[in-house]
């Protein structure tokens, strides 16, 4: 009897600690939601009772280089009038689009304060247009045609075709208003606030200096608050897990801005908010 009894308690304690591990596991994944889950579903709840409410800007860090990416399109304008049957002309034409986007990749990342971060950590174009896209600033499919027309040239120096000069051109001419626009928005708006109807705040700063981005959103009736900083220097984390995050709330931060200006309604706020 004592044998049986003795299988059983086992079992029974083996079968308690296999709840316990399940109900720890389920407690550590909700203590430690994303942040980005966090505020999807802040702003799921709430969004219909967001009010404006104003903004702020601030000064941006400008790099002043002789020639602007604009320089570098113009150029490739220039070529693109001349003979395209001649190899030279294409080539030409390939490598000021090439340095129309590399010129505007660098200024981007200057003015918003995160070149150093990028060169400190030696982290090349491939992880620059990689923040591009987790920003939801250029879309991943015209960044893979981006790269593909311009690794046929370095990289298996390929003559390029007059066709992929001449998407090559549209998609560096459109990249370069994306980014320009993007700068805009923060400078005009690096601080975005607005209210909610039922009580409470949603505050989101980027802050060039450090750089990083700090959102207060609060929702008083149900005592909500998301208190949350994102800074590149200070973060202990590793380097992808926080660029990811950074880029997140980098995202939220111009889908904000577009949101209270009327660009984007509160369905698609939401839509490219979870992208």
């Amino acid at each position: 009897m004592l044998f049986y009894e003795t299988i059983i308690k086992g079992i029974t304690t083996s079968y308690l600690n296999f709840l316990d591990s399940i109900l720890i596991d389920f407690i550590i994944k909700e203590e430690f939601m994303s942040i980005k889950e966090e505020v999807i579903l802040f702003f799921e709840k709430y969004v219909d009772e967001c009010e404006g409410e104003g903004g702020s800007g601030s000064m941006l860090t400008h790099e002043h280089f002789e020639l602007t990416p604009r320089d570098f399109l113009e150029f490739a304008e220039i070529d693109l009038e001349n003979n395209l049957e001649n190899k030279y002309t294409l080539v030409n034409a390939t490598s000021n689009l090439k340095r129309a986007l590399d010129c505007q990749l660098d200024s981007f990342f200057v003015s918003l304060n995160l070149d150093s971060f990028y060169r400190k950590k030696k982290l090349g174009i491939n992880k620059k247009l990689g923040f591009l896209e987790k920003s939801g600033l250029f879309k991943s499919r015209s960044l893979e045609k981006l790269n593909n027309i311009r690794n046929k040239l370095e990289h298996n120096y390929e003559i390029p075709k007059i066709q992929d000069v001449e998407i090559y051109y549209d998609l560096v001419m459109a990249f370069i208003n994306v980014i320009e626009s993007s700068l805009s928005l923060v400078a005009f708006n690096s601080k975005k606030e607005m209210t909610i109807k039922s009580g409470g705040i949603v505050s989101i700063k980027y802050s060039v200096n450090e750089p990083k981005i700090v959102i207060f959103l609060e929702h008083t009736k149900s005592n909500t608050i998301i208190n949350y900083e994102c800074n590149l220097y200070t973060d202990s984390r590793e380097v992808v897990t926080t660029l990811n995050e950074f880029a997140f709330l980098f995202k939220l931060h111009m889908l904000f801005n577009k949101f209270d200006e009327g660009i984007f309604s509160k369905s698609q706020f939401i839509k490219y908010l979870k992208i």
